[in-house]
Formats: structure tokens, sequence, C-alpha cells
């Protein structure tokens, strides 16, 4: 008589029968564990999103109250991360800008901030 080994499910450790290639004891332990899977390699895009994001709000809130420069020290204390951009780009004279979605900001001189709006809206239609 042939000898089975024990099979337990990679999700919740359950018993498994059926086939020898099974690897989950069910459809909902398959499905769980391939969404745990997902959930975790987003875990990283979804922080980095979320600073972004925090980054856009406050660059939003200066340029809408009509504050066109700002400081280093400003921004850093508003909880701006510097660390994060959406873009990079440089212009003819070499003075790089830093974009995060619609807005850029270039830095000028040892503290001050420049602050621009852009628009980056692509269009996939043919004309």
């Amino acid at each position: 008589m042939k000898e089975e080994c024990k099979r337990e499910c990679l999700y919740c450790g359950g018993s498994i029968t059926g086939r020898i290639d099974k690897k989950f004891c069910c459809n909902d332990c398959k499905s769980m564990y391939h969404n745990q899977i997902y959930r975790n390699k987003q875990k990283e895009v979804r922080q980095i999103d979320r600073i972004l994001k925090k980054n856009h709000a406050i660059i939003d809130s200066l340029y809408s109250s009509g504050k066109r420069t700002t400081s280093l020290t400003q921004l850093h204390d508003m909880g701006f991360n510097f660390k994060y951009i959406t873009s990079l780009t440089a212009d003819d004279t070499g003075i790089y800008r830093a974009g995060c979605y619609d807005y850029s900001y270039t830095l000028k001189g040892n503290d001050e901030i420049l602050i621009d709006k852009t628009s980056y809206i692509c269009s996939n239609k043919k004309q």
C-alpha cells in the first residue's frame, strides 16, 4: 500500500486532501494567501504615495494662499519630505526643478524655495 505524506495548507496550516499538487485547503485560503502577498508588496508603494500626497497638500496650500516663495525651514516645519519627488528636470542653465505632481519647486539661494504650478496632463487620444 502506498504511504501518503501529510500536506498542509500554505495559509491556514489545515490538512489538504485531493490532488498531490494542491497547496491550499480551499479557495478562500488561496485567495487570502495571494492577497496577503500583494498587500505586503504594495505596502511600501502606499507609504511613498502618502508622503507624496502630504507634500502636494503642503505645496498646494502655500501656492493657493498666494505664496510663490518659501523657505526650506518652513517646508520642513510643515512636514515636507524632500526625499520623494515625482519628477526632476533641468533647464538650459543647469538649474534643477523637483516636481510633486502638478507643482515644481526650485532652490534659490541658501534657504529660498520658488514654487510653480505646472501642467503635465497627457492625452493618449489621437487627433
